[in-house]
């Protein structure tokens, strides 16, 4: 039905001209805000002025719902160095260098990291959490600062390298891992003789 309505709307010649001038009238007179309904020349025909909906029509878009995913980094610092991992080929920031995610089931990020790094660190203390868009969703990254005095237990799987802070700035990192680094590369974070950031 709704075909047969619509071709029943439409000219027989000339297709079109009229398209375009639907469009000229849309762009000109029957615009969404400020509509110039005295000058249309469809004022005594048109449908939402005899109803008194014309500011209410076009009708605005549902805002889409982007979904939302957690996650937690650790940065990893030894003598001034940050551990970094390189990504998969596949999947998000794939083949970039980026700080090592935690899995969601690691509770006790000490823990993991003596298991996953053969690294013993000192208890974790949350940095500031950070949002990054996606296409398709938000990620919500929140960073986690180890620090470690000893490196000679690293199980490294060939995907890892420490990289010095402050010398970040042309490495392939994602946006995210970049602004960490930033921050925590800033002259007088790190209190002296201390292993505690004053503030990020």
């Amino acid at each position: 039905r709704l075909w047969a309505l619509a071709e029943s709307l439409l000219p027989e010649r000339g297709i079109g001209r009229y398209i375009q001038a639907q469009m000229d009238l849309g762009a000109t007179l029957c615009t969404r805000a400020r509509p110039a309904c005295a000058r249309c020349p469809f004022h005594d025909d048109c449908v939402a002025r005899r109803e008194g909906r014309v500011a209410e029509l076009p009708a605005a878009r549902p805002k889409k719902v982007v979904p939302r995913r957690g996650a937690r980094c650790a940065v990893i610092l030894h003598q001034g160095a940050v551990l970094l991992e390189r990504r998969p080929p596949a999947g998000i920031w794939g083949g970039l260098l980026a700080l090592p995610e935690l899995p969601a089931e690691a509770e006790d990020a000490q823990a993991w990291s003596a298991q996953r790094f053969g690294l013993a660190t000192a208890a974790p203390q949350p940095l500031a959490p950070l949002t990054h868009a996606f296409t398709h969703f938000v990620l919500e990254l929140q960073p986690l600062l180890l620090h470690t005095h000893s490196i000679h237990g690293l199980a490294d799987d060939g995907a890892l390298c420490w990289l010095p802070l402050g010398a970040h700035a042309e490495a392939a990192l994602p946006t995210p891992v970049r602004r960490i680094l930033d921050e925590l590369a800033r002259p007088g974070l790190f209190d002296a003789g201390t292993a505690a950031p004053r503030s990020i």
